[in-house]
């Protein structure tokens, strides 16, 4: 039976494990183990936890500091695992603090012989690229998802393949009225809907204004209607126990059905607003850190965007607004500006769709990305 250890430290790369496992069993017809740290995705994948991504992940530099005790205990905790069970392969998922450390000691102190395999970079081109050096020195092998990555690792001579983008693989466009209908929507009425983060520092810092903007919305126009969509790994009653959500429904069950069928979408930075631009929803992102952390990220980011569709574009294409500008007042111009002018709501779908383009060109990213694991660690071992 061959044994993996994967890890991930958010919600996405544990959709994205998930996936890749599912895929990783066929190619072993089952004769596979997996131990790691992930979330209720691999965990359903069966995924044999050494502990949870929940319990690790954290946003901003300041955020951090409170968690280095306990994520110091469970990097000495996995050290001497990984180094007992000796596995076919280390697939790591993005987390970058985390996993190259990882990858950096079981190389150095342990030794090691099998592969470790980097699936979805995180984003050292963007800030901290300085780490590109520990990827060439620990990483035997790079699997990216996005066009521009391959050629960034090539220029220091790093083993990189691109794959294209898993979320193109498995999403099917549906009929927005239809879905509408489904989640109990009024179709002659503009769907607003909001998407706070898989965080619960994010959600704390982005829902209230979220919320504000909505309400105001609702007071300029009875033809709009508002819904909340949240990550599965958050219980709705919570959000509405400590948010003055009103009659905002709460989607919970299939979030990314609720994105594809609205006008327009409020999203925290992350994943989910290329999401929204592959599935053709404009959106306006958002993002706020602590002071300290915007402060610091001021320093180490390099890159004029933060939404990996104006990155990909190299033009704002959706807007984004960062900390201060954050505010009830620009998210509301926005959405207005958006909903009123058809001109310009078209042109932003029109550029949703050459970004989208990009991507086309590449399929079968989970079977891709397994075939290329199982061909390293059969030759590694």
């Amino acid at each position: 039976m061959k044994r993996y250890i994967i890890i991930s430290g958010e919600t996405s790369g544990d959709i994205y494990g998930s996936s890749l496992m599912k895929m990783m069993k066929k190619n072993h017809s089952n004769q596979v183990a997996f131990w790691g740290i992930g979330g209720k995705s691999m965990l359903d994948e069966g995924l044999l936890p050494l502990d949870l991504s929940d319990n690790i992940s954290v946003v901003g530099f300041t955020e951090i500091l409170k968690k280095i005790p306990s994520i110091n205990r469970l990097m000495n905790r996995l050290l001497q695992f990984i180094n007992e069970v000796k596995p076919d392969g280390l697939i790591l998922i993005d987390f970058p603090g985390f996993n190259i450390r990882l990858a950096k000691k079981l190389k150095q102190k342990f030794k090691i012989k099998f592969p470790i395999i980097y699936f979805i970079s995180p984003q050292i081109w963007a800030w901290n690229e300085g780490r590109v050096h520990s990827i060439k020195k620990y990483i035997d092998k790079m699997l990216v998802i996005f066009p521009f990555e391959e050629k960034f690792y090539e220029k220091y001579n790093i083993d990189a393949t691109y794959l294209g983008h898993p979320f193109l693989d498995d999403w099917i466009p549906s009929d927005s009225q239809k879905i509408k209908n489904q989640l109990g929507f009024n179709i002659n009425k503009k769907l607003i809907s909001i998407f706070p983060g898989s965080r619960i520092m994010e959600i704390k810092k982005h829902l209230p204004t979220y919320i504000d903007s909505i309400n105001y919305l609702k007071k300029q126009n009875t033809n709009y209607e508002f819904a909340l969509g949240l990550a599965p790994s958050f219980d709705k009653q919570i959000i509405r126990n400590n948010y003055n959500m009103k009659n905002i429904k709460i989607i919970d069950k299939e979030p990314l059905k609720l994105l594809e069928c609205s006008e327009l979408a409020i999203v925290t930075s992350g994943t989910i607003s290329l999401q929204a631009s592959l599935m053709g929803t404009p959106c306006i992102v958002g993002y706020k850190l602590s002071f300290l952390s915007w402060i610091i990220s001021q320093m180490l980011i390099k890159i004029k965007y933060i939404s990996m569709t104006n990155i990909i574009a190299n033009k704002m294409v959706i807007p984004e607004y960062i900390q201060y500008q954050m505010n009830q007042k620009n998210i509301i111009n926005e959405a207005n500006k958006l909903l009123d002018d058809d001109t310009y709501y078209n042109s932003v779908v029109a550029e949703l769709e050459k970004v989208k383009n990009i991507f086309l060109n590449k399929k079968d990213v989970m079977k891709n990305a397994a075939n290329i694991i199982h061909d390293i660690c059969d030759e590694k071992n």
